[in-house]
């Protein structure tokens, strides 16, 4: 009778949701012991039908375990909670379900590319019936095209498949009307040459002049009236000059040199030495580029350097290494002063001199500049560039509007590759009662290992991981995330390790705080800096302590992985020192948000903060940039000039909850609606009856009064007003 019972089919840990599928299997296994009478059979018996129900797989994850003292794997219930362990997600439900809300379609991004991407990203959100609702909606918030969500808000009794076919048919359509019109213009353009047998005419697009060296469109050349600062004549720069003097030598610093951290420096004196003249208010470059070409005078050997103009910095500063291009070793006067960069950076000059210096306009003009020995840009100070006549005070500032994608390809270097903090690498420091734990190898299923590896070679290449061929005391778990692009991102189960380090407890600004400073502002962008955590570089220790185990042998990171208990306040106490000195800057950890009053004052702030990011080797994401806008999502909120709202995505959620049917769920939305309680009147009074109901003495009951206080929440979130943002002169 015993034998005609079904022992649940091997467990699949390759695929789907393996905790919940532990779950039912262990269910089913406690089922199948009880039913064949073999539950109160000796430990090492149920061990084996254990192992045997579970297949080669779980035998080989079984393998791979550690078991403390060894004894303790002769127990039952302490093999089940291994398995129970191994099978738990390392991902946070929380976050998992904001990067779901928070996906939109991308520009040129296919409907069907992004109805994958939000099954990927719902897969791990543990919707469980209600995946299919949620996704249709994340739809129709997200699509690009506002007509075609108009379309589909309209629609009665609208499904998952439902609307996946009407944006389907809808892009269909797009691109064949597309095709349509490109065909007819296309054959008119051919009637027409056909018609007038005419020489084609020159292109308008940029070419490289002959006399600036820059690419422009025809007749917008920058060097039309401009006097060269070699042979005096009109209409071309310097470095495109015709005529060979034998006495001057042209020296261009070359654009892929790497820039320290000295773009902008300060002298530190002593305070009885401190001028008083604060030369740096309303002064603003009025020549075409932050760069300009001066000729300058050492031991009577003339040559010529691009120098970038800083107003913000208070000295001159000129790199050894120019000296040695030239070959002219001038005698540099001592200096005890010392420089202070971006941060607090402390530079050591190498001396000082004297130099004369030539533009177009004025001759022979004595300058101090600071040589320094690191890889930089010349910088020309604030106060060696009015001396020098290359800029000049003006009352008013004349924009100039450039896009989006053109503000990107102008810091193109800002915008790809993976940065840096210029600080000290980074040291994790433990508990002294740290006790070191190496984690078992953990199975990658063999599909996914030819990309695992693929991807460690990347970012070993990037130096973002290193190969550990040592013994090391800490070894924790590999977490590998597939992304919606089919990428995958590699990351640590360092549960264990955040146990034992000590925090430095960093205080980070609360939304509000951030809103508050931001009274009065109109135009707003937000940088998100690419790879956050990765501009944590780990000094030696701190990097073996984040070794992690493969199937291709151990790897360690160099740079801070996520998931580290202190990376967060780390993080935002580097990104605050490099930026927050800027004034309409605001730091929330990876994103940086820049306000202005107006147009003008935005730009340049904007462009101080591109400018440190590109001289501090600072990335920023090009796919996340809010660029020049009067309404801004930050911090989880839509903030103008009028004030502040809650994100329409956040709304949604709640007015699109089904109602709740467990404590838990009541819970999840009480959570929900405190985000946004400050938009919400007398909000602890509304919620109070489902507040009343999670209490642990009382029994769920959802009643009239709760039902009412649901539907009470979703109407005044519909009616949600825009605050003022607070002002002390308000």
């Amino acid at each position: 009778m015993m034998d005609t019972f079904r022992p649940p089919a091997p467990l699949k840990f390759s695929i789907g949701n393996v905790k919940e599928k532990w779950r039912k299997w262990r269910q089913e296994l406690e089922n199948y012991l009880l039913a064949t009478e073999k539950d109160e059979r000796a430990d090492k018996i149920k061990i084996a039908i254990l192992l045997n129900l579970l297949g080669s797989v779980g035998l080989e994850i079984f393998n791979t375990f550690k078991f403390e003292p060894p004894e303790s794997q002769k127990n039952y219930s302490e093999i089940l909670k291994k398995f129970e362990e191994y099978c738990s997600p390392r991902q946070n439900v929380v976050y998992e379900r904001y990067k779901f809300f928070s996906c939109v379609q991308q520009e040129g991004q296919a409907i069907e590319c992004y109805v994958t991407q939000l099954k990927t990203l719902a897969s791990t959100c543990e919707f469980e019936e209600q995946e299919n609702g949620l996704i249709r909606d994340r739809i129709v918030l997200g699509i690009r095209d506002s007509g075609l969500k108009e379309r589909l808000l309209r629609e009665s009794g609208l499904g998952l498949e439902k609307a996946i076919e009407i944006v389907r048919a809808a892009e269909t359509s797009r691109e064949q009307l597309r095709s349509m019109k490109e065909e007819t213009a296309a054959t008119v353009n051919s009637v027409k040459r056909n018609r007038r047998q005419i020489q084609p005419k020159q292109s308008s697009q940029d070419y490289e002049c002959k006399k600036c060296g820059r690419k422009h469109k025809p007749r917008e050349c920058p060097a039309y009236g401009k006097v060269c600062t070699k042979c005096n004549k009109k209409n071309h720069f310097a470095v495109k000059c015709f005529q060979n003097s034998k006495n001057i030598h042209e020296m261009k610093v070359p654009e892929n040199e790497l820039e320290s951290y000295i773009d902008s420096v300060t002298e530190k004196v002593q305070e009885n030495e401190l001028n008083s003249d604060s030369m740096n208010k309303n002064v603003e470059i009025v020549s075409e580029t932050w760069y300009k070409s001066v000729t300058l005078n050492v031991n009577d050997k003339y040559f010529e350097v691009d120098f970038k103009l800083d107003t913000g910095a208070e000295v001159n500063i000129l790199p050894l290494y120019v000296l040695n291009i030239v070959k002219v070793k001038p005698k540099l006067s001592e200096t005890n002063l010392s420089l202070t960069a971006y941060g607090n950076f402390k530079l050591k000059p190498e001396g000082t001199i004297i130099i004369n210096c030539s533009t177009s306009k004025l001759k022979n003009i004595p300058l101090q500049f600071y040589v320094v020995n690191v890889k930089s840009k010349p910088i020309l100070g604030l106060k060696g560039c009015l001396e020098l006549k290359l800029i000049e005070r003006i009352d008013a500032i004349e924009c100039s509007k450039i896009s989006k994608n053109e503000l990107i390809k102008q810091y193109k270097d800002v915008f790809t590759g993976t940065g840096e903090f210029p600080d000290e690498p980074y040291h994790i420091t433990l508990k002294d009662n740290a006790i070191p734990v190496i984690h078992p190898p953990r199975r990658v299923p063999q599909a996914l290992q030819p990309k695992l590896k693929e991807t460690l070679d990347k970012l070993e290449k990037e130096k973002i991981v290193s190969k550990v061929n040592k013994p090391t005391d800490w070894v924790q778990s590999l977490v590998i995330v597939e992304k919606p692009n089919g990428n995958l991102r590699l990351c640590l189960d360092p549960r264990d390790l955040n146990k034992v380090i000590k925090r430095e407890h960093y205080q980070i600004p609360s939304a509000d705080d951030i809103i508050s400073r931001l009274e009065g502002k109109k135009i707003f962008s937000v940088v998100d800096l690419k790879d956050g955590f990765w501009h944590v570089p780990l000094d030696e220790v701190s990097s073996e302590i984040c070794t992690f185990n493969t199937p291709f042998g151990r790897y360690k990171f160099n740079k801070m992985p996520f998931g580290i208990a202190s990376a967060p306040e780390i993080f935002q106490k580097r990104n605050q020192k490099l930026f927050g000195d800027i004034e309409g800057v605001e730091i929330y950890f990876d994103d940086i948000i820049v306000a202005g009053n107006d147009e003008a004052s935005h730009d340049a702030i904007m462009s101080k903060v591109l400018e440190r990011a590109r001289s501090v080797n600072i990335k920023f994401n090009p796919d996340k940039l809010q660029y020049r806008v009067s309404e801004v999502k930050y911090v989880g909120q839509i903030i103008s000039k009028s004030g502040i709202k809650p994100d329409p995505d956040h709304i949604k959620a709640i007015v699109e909850m089904p109602t709740p049917k467990s404590k838990t769920e009541v819970r999840r939305l009480l959570g929900m609606i405190n985000f946004l309680s400050k938009f919400i009147p007398n909000v602890s009074k509304v919620t109070a009856p489902l507040r009343e109901i999670i209490h642990e003495n009382v029994e769920f009951n959802w009643g009239k009064e709760q039902e009412m206080s649901f539907e009470n929440i979703k109407e005044l979130l519909t009616k949600t007003p825009i605050l003022k943002v607070f002002s002390d002169t308000m």
